[in-house]
């Protein structure tokens, strides 16, 4: 027994002394540079056995740093390369984490990221797209685009998938094309479609007539009483009545937004873009609005006519409200279709297997369509692929990357910089540029109730701010961030800080008003976990302690948003590194 509470507490002294062996992690270490060079030791004055390659992931021998009189300003760290050969590379050119590892292999994260192989994107962003969205209320092609579904995990308006407008338009008709030439029209699908409040009496594509298309005599009683129960408006029964006569396997569910039209149709308007001339642009302003290359902000006509589901219950574009589920109907030949005529029509090299088949698998272990997935990679990717696809060498903000792939874009925000290079440094595990919003149900919602008169909203403050939103708390402001830099960038609005002194601190609540619309926000500041403003040895502790489970180390939400610094969605041991990192670097 006393030589059991000997080595017990050797084992607690090592720990305090800060020797990290109890860690059932590897760690590892990605090259962030070019021209890294491997060395025999730990000093530029050592032979270089090779270049590392930049991002690639390497297993460190430990996360023990060598000090040298050479010019690495942190140290040096030992790594395994080629199998097990050894080397050793400067600190500053590393970013390291802690990962399970399988003789040496990194694991990816849930989302299979990085994205090497099309494949690793084609699956993986089908399980983020299904996670994200279609478990979350966001479960159709239409309402991925259009947030106004009250049950969904995010508020209304919020959390869009996407920013072109007829991104539903032209995957409805994909699907379509593909459900028709195998003759899966005849299936019993199910469709979710939305009702707003105060809806005009129709709306049109500037530049077009109005479809005036419908049935307003009554064929079937038992599917009007269907119709009847689910509260759909006779500008809805109309049109479905004809669809039902074509094909009476289908089923129609209503879903109430409650959300007035008009107002939606302005909230929607700033969180969408378009593209195909003046006739579609607001020139409200004197000129069209960029967004990104190419891509315009929408006058409210065409805003309207996008949004009104009426101008789309008809064959070829009602797969805009299909649920997205998983269905065995979808085989590989089904989805070959879709991909006829596209750089997806035949294998992916890399992966030695056709795109078909891995739609196909990316629905099965996704639990998602792989009609919907192999549209919507088409959709974004075009006919002939995209540098999203390809996987050629490109640099952003000054790093460079390769071997990266984004098949859905997911990630490529229009606020970017480059959207489509933002999607890819996304898919290398980077930080997240996707805005999640809030789904924080008891959060104000007086964002929804009078988008009519006001452009503040969780979208405004993201891209404005370079924040991101997660329930309820705003993410991403730096330590030392002062109240008059955020008012500075947010001009003109009513900002006020609970409990300010000299700057923002974890917990704290901000308040930022136009005067119509309030927003109310818990501040998380990465790193700041004792919630003083301030990165230092009592965060880490914090963060110690939380991972071993010691009495009085629960952390609230907005600490723990603050203790996940990798945002990994957990707070583990790479957290507690990268914070210690951060106090040496100091």
């Amino acid at each position: 027994m006393k030589k059991y509470l000997k080595y017990l507490s050797l084992i607690l002294i090592l720990f305090i002394l800060n020797i990290n062996f109890c860690y059932a992690e590897d760690y590892i270490g990605t090259v962030d540079g070019t021209g890294v060079n491997i060395r025999s030791g730990p000093g530029t004055n050592y032979a270089s056995l090779k270049t590392a390659t930049n991002k690639l992931s390497y297993k460190l021998v430990s996360n023990t740093l060598y000090k040298s009189e050479s010019a690495c300003s942190n140290g040096w760290y030992q790594l395994y390369y080629e199998g097990d050969k050894t080397g050793y590379i400067c600190s500053d050119y590393l970013i390291v984490s802690v990962a399970s590892t399988n003789d040496g292999v990194v694991t990816k994260d849930k989302y299979d990221r990085p994205w090497t192989t099309p494949k690793e994107a084609i699956v993986g962003g089908a399980k983020f797209i299904t996670e994200t969205y279609i478990d979350a209320g966001q479960n159709t092609s239409y309402l991925k685009k259009f947030n106004v579904n009250p049950n969904s995990d995010y508020k209304v308006y919020n959390h869009q998938y996407m920013a072109n407008l007829r991104a539903p338009y032209s995957e409805a008709y994909t699907s379509y094309k593909s459900y028709r030439d195998n003759n899966l029209l005849a299936l019993p699908l199910e469709f979710t479609i939305p009702i707003f409040l105060n809806m005009p009496d129709y709306t049109t594509l500037p530049g077009t007539s109005t479809d005036t298309s419908c049935q307003s005599t009554v064929t079937d009683q038992e599917f009007e009483a269907e119709l009847n129960a689910e509260g759909f408006p006779e500008s809805y029964k109309c049109k479905l009545r004809l669809i039902h006569e074509k094909y009476p396997n289908w089923t129609f569910k209503a879903l109430h937004t409650n959300l007035d039209f008009d107002k939606s149709v302005i909230a929607e308007k700033s969180v969408s873009s378009i593209q195909g001339g003046d006739i579609y642009y607001d020139l409200s302003s004197g000129d069209k609005i960029q967004t990104e290359s190419g891509w315009y902000v929408a006058n409210y006509e065409t805003v309207a006519y996008y949004l009104d589901p009426r101008n789309f219950l008809k064959e070829e574009r009602i797969l805009m409200f299909e649920n997205l589920g998983y269905s065995e109907n979808y085989s590989t030949t089904v989805v070959q279709s879709i991909l006829k005529g596209t750089f997806m029509e035949e294998y992916s090299l890399i992966d030695n297997q056709s795109y078909a088949e891995i739609f196909v698998e990316a629905g099965k272990v996704a639990n998602i369509s792989a009609v919907y997935l192999a549209s919507l990679a088409r959709q974004e990717s075009g006919t002939g692929g995209s540098r999203a696809t390809s996987g050629v060498e490109f640099t952003y903000q000054g790093v460079t990357y390769q071997g990266l792939y984004n098949f859905y874009n997911i990630g490529a925000s229009s606020s970017a910089e480059s959207p489509i290079l933002a999607g890819l440094v996304w898919a290398s595990g980077g930080s997240s540029s996707v805005i999640v919003g809030s789904n924080d149900s008891n959060q104000d919602s007086n964002t929804d109730a009078n988008p009519s008169t006001s452009i503040l909203t969780d979208n405004y403050i993201t891209s404005t701010l370079g924040v991101n939103i997660k329930n309820g708390c705003l993410i991403g402001l730096n330590a030392g961030t002062t109240l008059n830099i955020i008012q500075n960038k947010l001009s003109g609005l009513e900002i006020t800080i609970s409990n300010y002194e000299s700057f923002i601190k974890t917990n704290q609540v901000i308040t930022i008003s136009d005067g119509t619309v309030t927003l109310t926000y818990t501040l998380v500041v990465l790193g700041d976990v004792d919630g003083d403003g301030l990165i230092g040895a009592t965060d880490y502790v914090k963060i110690k302690n939380y991972i071993m489970e010691k009495s009085g180390s629960e952390l609230n939400l907005a600490q723990s948003l603050a203790a996940d610094v990798d945002n990994n969605g957990s707070i583990g041991a790479t957290d507690y590194v990268k914070i210690k990192n951060s106090i040496m670097e100091g």
